[in-house]
């Protein structure tokens, strides 16, 4: 990279002989710098060991750990349980909390920031390929932007390249001002930005679909419902569609119900299997499997809510066998970690794929779109036919339309209480519960029903002591944690 950010994580400094005058000149030379926007956007807990530049260790979004966005997002809720992560899935943290190593991600709006600056003042690269490297760079910036939104609310950024040579600590944005500049990144990449890239060479680069999901889920988690609809159904124009298998688009990367994948390969180092397979198990969910450090496992409370015929269920163990022939089971002699929960297998691939990592992430699916089609039409209009026909969609693929209940069409309450519950099955372990939750007013309630010592301005995280030390107070923590 041409430049990194220093401990306060905002300060750049130029580590090379490269400059702005002579890097980058061609195209390839943007596009080696475009890449390295894709570092934080990852599945496994290497992290981003920036240490003597950024000042430490940080956690990529898409790792299930509990201190990344996905894991954060699964292990303060109702849908897995991490043994390791006490004061998660407890809620034991209070302002003195250190999620440096989740914050330091910050960087890359920097990052991104340069890129875009630089672009803008080269001459020698084509004017198409500035206008399509400047449309991703927009919306990975805008990416970013939303995981530190989802996870603390505004945080400071910078998007004037002309600035950030000389970056200072200031006081944060408000919601207004960063809400309106990831809607401005997202609504000027949209354009340029490739469309469905399924075999295509933009395979794992951000696309259109991606750019309007994510238009998609900031207005409805703000409760702008007339504002997310048709960034909802330009998914739709675009050609996805729901596989008649549910399995499919873990089994199939370029499945066409992927809206965004991360990719498979040997550089995916994709850990769900080291995460979600105990270190006994060699056999689950009709798999072979390699042992790992299994740590995370489905709560039965919440297994409990699938029906026996519920086809999803396959991607979840509820029995397992050991390398040695044991049999585990949930109330047998040996239990082993089915004592914590269930294992979640859901990628239905070989054992040599999933024990070396190679395989795909899936972030961003079709079905989602699908089911926020259906909480859009309720709360703008229903419950109507329409939003139930878009329920059933996906509930007629699960084999569980028969769980509608009869009484679903009296209120949008009723409607919206079955919805968050259909939409934690549909989406297990794949990052959405947390923001679900929030949405329909129920993460405090939901944490609290289970025993933890949730408080209600525990939506958010507080902001790491480190930036409110080093910004000398100008930085203020959020409410609750002051």
């Amino acid at each position: 990279m041409v430049f990194g950010i220093i401990a306060c994580n905002l300060d750049p400094k130029v580590y090379s002989s490269m400059t702005d005058s002579n890097f980058p000149e061609t195209a390839d030379d943007a596009n080696a710098l475009l890449t390295g926007l894709y570092a934080n956007i990852k599945n496994n807990s290497g992290g981003l060991n920036d240490s003597g530049v950024n000042g430490g260790w940080g956690w990529p979004i898409w790792c299930l750990n509990a201190s990344c966005w996905w894991g954060f997002n699964e292990a303060t809720t109702d849908e897995l349980y991490q043994r390791e992560a006490t004061d998660v899935r407890n809620f034991d943290w209070g302002s003195a909390w250190n999620t440096m190593s989740t914050y330091r991600i910050i960087k890359n709006i920097t990052r991104a920031t340069y890129l875009l600056g630089v672009l803008d003042k080269n001459t020698s690269i084509p004017e198409a390929d500035k206008k399509k490297m400047a449309a991703e760079t927009k919306c990975i910036r805008a990416y970013i932007m939303f995981t530190l939104y989802d996870l603390y609310g505004p945080v400071q950024f910078d998007v004037n390249p002309d600035s950030i040579a000389n970056i200072k600590y200031r006081a944060r944005p408000s919601k207004e001002e960063y809400f309106g500049q990831m809607v401005k990144d997202l609504t000027e990449a949209i354009p340029d930005l490739p469309g469905v890239t399924q075999g295509t060479s933009d395979w794992g680069r951000v696309n259109k679909g991606l750019a309007n999901m994510l238009l998609m889920k900031l207005y409805m988690n703000d409760h702008q419902w007339a504002k997310a609809l048709p960034y909802a159904q330009a998914v739709v124009n675009l050609g996805y569609k729901l596989e008649s298998d549910y399995f499919a688009p873990f089994t199939e990367e370029q499945s066409m119900e992927n809206v965004w994948a991360i990719p498979s390969g040997s550089q995916g180092d994709n850990e769900f299997f080291y995460y979600t397979i105990p270190s006994n198990c060699a056999y689950v969910c009709g798999m072979e499997v390699a042992p790992y450090w299994g740590v995370v496992t489905m709560p039965w409370e919440f297994y409990e809510t699938f029906t026996k015929n519920d086809v999803r269920k396959k991607g979840i163990g509820d029995h397992y066998t050991g390398p040695d022939g044991t049999e585990y089971t949930r109330y047998g002699e040996h239990q082993g970690h089915l004592q914590w929960g269930c294992i979640v297998t859901k990628y239905m691939l070989p054992k040599e794929r999933t024990s070396s990592g190679n395989l795909h992430q899936c972030c961003f699916r079709y079905s989602d779109v699908i089911l926020s089609l259906a909480e859009i039409e309720n709360n703008l209009n229903g419950p109507t036919d329409k939003a139930l026909s878009y329920l059933k969609m996906v509930t007629d693929r699960a084999h569980t339309t028969n769980t509608i209940p009869a009484d679903i069409q009296e209120s949008k309450e009723k409607f919206n209480k079955f919805l968050l519950a259909e939409r934690g099955r549909e989406l297990y372990f794949e990052g959405w519960r947390r923001e679900d939750l929030i949405r329909f007013g129920e993460f405090i309630n939901n944490a609290l029903a289970r025993g933890k010592h949730a408080k209600e301005y525990m939506e958010i995280m507080p902001i790491p002591p480190q930036v409110i030390t080093e910004s000398g107070g100008i930085v203020k923590n959020n409410p609750g944690y002051e």
